[in-house]
């Protein structure tokens, strides 16, 4: 009967609690994205190009997720370096890529708001917590790695949130703590009114968090842990294992109380796998040399956890926790190197072309068919930073009219409804350039000279002051016109960049010509 009171009183006060957080002035914007983000790759009808667009909205978490793709850790997926979010789905899949988006978007969030030095050592240990989850995904039995990383790091989304919103309210938890010796779900009732667990919980659901991760920030009740029978209980209890073994290893302790509390670790999980304390005590020194390897693609500095560098200055994973006790060697796993991709990169067009180019190259070797390659075309010339808006028209089956596909950039939707061209006339700017199969760019759409070959549709939604036209044509047939733009000012490119442009649109070509 007390429980049951106990969870309706958690209840009123966690949607008092989310209502607080959807009041704030970025809370719901996180939302909004992770919404999309979990809608798409939950959806039988989704595709590349709607997941690509949501993420390159924020170019911070484009270019911190290319680097992140790149890094050693993936390459067994690829191979080559990645240069597009389009080729990263293709490659790595859409669950994949929704996991490393989440958990960078989690950690950016954390890593940029008030009380940021506060929040950073916050931030870097939940990636912490996150890498143990990888690292202990095989013993658990759970088969996709990357999974165990976002169900460990979001294990203490609650928390994470709490400290983020409500920052003073934590600091009187954590005191209360202190001064009364209560457990932290009783200092969070006192002044939350709720545990930071159900308001994780909360968070989840708002978020549409898919039911596997959701059950992985569910605590386990009391006492040994339960044999898992299936993928979502072995998450659930990866996730909590990463959180128990972060707490261990978040004290200070002498070499023989760490291994009493490694070895009741074990013994508290014993029916979820093979699990010695020495496999725990390596995952949680090897995790730290992790964290510290992928510390640059974060922008972030170890030194913003005591934690961390209190546990790389023990000497790293050499030693596993019988070795502390001066029983057993434990095995290191191989080094995690540093992303490829470098940041002085990533907004020089010249550059993400160049990168373009060869996941261009490699997509047609590998036979992606027409509507990828198109996809990636776009979204590299959109990368380069250099548009507003890019987009493509195809011509339709009648063979009149190109019409609007896909495209990336602001009001993108009603841009492509808009986007149409006579295949058959030579009416204005758009139809010209496909008439003739000859690249236009127009530097401003208001001069008396240019203002007559603009088409209603473009003067009157789209309202470009600039834009190219790179047409694609087969035996003077035209396929398709590849569009961009800048809202503002005069398109500036140097002659450098605008051939590669247009040796990226010949390699689509290609995929026209080999019929994909």
């Amino acid at each position: 009967m007390v429980n049951d009171e106990l969870e309706m009183l958690d209840s009123r006060q966690t949607e008092q609690l989310l209502e607080e957080l959807m009041a704030s002035q970025d809370f719901p914007a996180l939302s909004s994205t992770i919404i999309q983000i979990n809608q798409l790759v939950g959806s039988d009808d989704s595709h590349t190009d709607e997941l690509t667009r949501v993420i390159l909205r924020d170019n911070s978490l484009t270019n911190k997720l290319l680097r992140l793709v790149n890094s050693v850790h993936y390459a067994q997926f690829g191979g080559r370096n990645i240069s597009t979010i389009s080729r990263a789905v293709i490659i790595l899949g859409f669950n994949t890529i929704r996991d490393a988006a989440l958990s960078l978007m989690l950690f950016e969030h954390l890593n940029n708001q008030a009380h940021a030095q506060a929040l950073k050592s916050d931030a870097l240990e939940s990636f912490y917590r996150g890498v143990i989850g990888r690292l202990m995904a095989r013993p658990l039995g759970v088969r996709d790695a990357e999974e165990g990383f976002i169900g460990a790091m979001f294990r203490n989304l609650g928390h994470l949130m709490a400290r983020l919103y409500f920052f003073e309210r934590t600091e009187r938890i954590r005191a209360l703590m202190e001064k009364e010796g209560i457990d932290e779900n009783a200092a969070c009732r006192k002044v939350l009114g709720t545990t930071y667990d159900q308001l994780g919980l909360a968070i989840g659901r708002h978020w549409h968090l898919p039911p596997t991760l959701q059950q992985s920030i569910t605590p386990l009740p009391p006492g040994p842990v339960r044999k898992p029978t299936t993928p979502e209980t072995k998450l659930q209890a990866l996730s909590n294992l990463a959180r128990e073994l972060y707490e261990i290893a978040a004290r200070e302790l002498t070499d023989g109380d760490r291994l009493s509390q490694l070895k009741a670790l074990s013994g508290k999980y014993g029916q979820t796998g093979e699990i010695s304390p020495a496999q725990l005590h390596s995952a949680m020194m090897n995790a730290a040399e992790e964290v510290q390897k992928e510390a640059p693609t974060l922008q972030a500095s170890i030194s913003s956890s005591a934690m961390l560098q209190r546990l790389l200055g023990e000497g790293g994973g050499a030693a596993g926790a019988e070795a502390v006790a001066q029983k057993v060697d434990a095995s290191r796993l191989d080094d995690l190197a540093l992303p490829q991709i470098d940041s002085s990169t990533a907004t020089d067009p010249a550059a993400i072309l160049t990168a373009g180019l060869q996941d261009l190259t490699d997509a047609l070797i590998s036979n992606t068919n027409i509507t990828g390659i198109l996809h990636l075309l776009l979204e590299v010339y959109y990368r380069t930073g250099c548009f507003d808006r890019v987009m493509i028209a195809v011509l339709d089956r009648q063979g009149q009219h190109l019409a609007g596909r896909t495209g990336f950039g602001k009001n993108i939707d009603s841009a492509i409804a808009a986007f149409k061209v006579s295949a058959t006339a030579s009416t204005d700017a758009f139809s010209a350039a496909v008439a003739q199969g000859v690249d236009i760019l127009i530097s401003d759409t208001q001069a008396d000279n240019i203002k007559a070959r603009i088409p209603a549709w473009h003067a009157g939604q789209i309202k470009a002051h600039s834009f190219l036209l790179l047409p694609i044509t087969v035996n003077k047939k035209p396929l398709a016109l590849i569009y961009l733009d800048k809202d503002k000012g005069p398109i500036d490119l140097d002659a450098q960049v605008l051939n590669m442009m247009k040796v990226l649109r010949n390699q689509a070509l290609l995929a026209f010509r080999q019929g994909k």
